[in-house]
């Protein structure tokens, strides 16, 4: 039974990745502790060590399932986009889509952040490279038809992730707050939708000719 085997497998693997992004994002590489991922995920320890290994590789396998996913979503999405303005807008909602299927994330890179990426995998720094040169594809596309100025491609990058990370972690706190501005209510906190149509049309503003 070997396919029913992988299924079970590919199952519990997920169920650990989910309960460490939690505890990843809760308290922290410093903070989080094996045993309590386990025990979220219904794992012991040794299928855990079994599944993924250690805290290290455990941490590595979180980033590079949410980030490296993103990056081949990436690459795939603007395949099918005619124009660089239309695969900057896919650049963007895919990126923002990521943060919705993963609301974790956001936590996590502020931690990192915070503490000065002394934790991030070898693996990260492959994936958001990735990230990165499917973007400079995008500008320099731009570029070469006279759409879009000569610009950095990183700082474009931050510009479009760092509104959706802040966002994505600060709208659940505002949502509650008793003078919440209408048009905030409106948006939700949910970034795919009006929250990346605005960084869409603001980016592309900033950027064009």
């Amino acid at each position: 039974m070997p396919g029913v085997h992988r299924e079970r497998s590919a199952e519990t693997t997920g169920r650990i990745l989910e309960a460490a992004k939690n505890v990843f994002a809760e308290v922290g590489f410093a903070g989080a502790r094996v045993d309590e991922i386990a025990r979220r995920a219904g794992v012991n320890k040794a299928a855990l060590y079994y599944h993924i290994g250690d805290k290290k590789a455990l941490y590595a396998e979180v980033i590079h399932d949410v980030v490296g996913t993103a990056s081949v979503n990436l690459a795939n999405g603007i395949m099918q986009s005619p124009s660089p303005q239309d695969k900057m807008k896919t650049y963007i909602s895919t990126l923002a889509a990521t943060f919705d299927e993963h609301p974790q994330m956001p936590r996590i890179m502020m931690r990192e952040i915070a503490s000065g990426g002394h934790n991030l995998p070898e693996i990260f720094f492959k994936d958001f490279l990735s990230i990165i040169s499917t973007l400079t594809g995008i500008i320099e596309e731009g570029r070469s038809k006279g759409v879009f100025m000569d610009t950095v491609p990183l700082l474009v990058h931050f510009m479009a992730i760092g509104a959706i990370i802040i966002y994505k972690s600060i709208a659940p706190v505002m949502m509650g707050a008793p003078e919440i501005p209408g048009v905030l209510k409106d948006m939700g906190c949910e970034v795919s939708g009006p929250v990346a149509n605005e960084v869409e049309r603001l980016i592309l503003k900033a950027i064009s000719i």
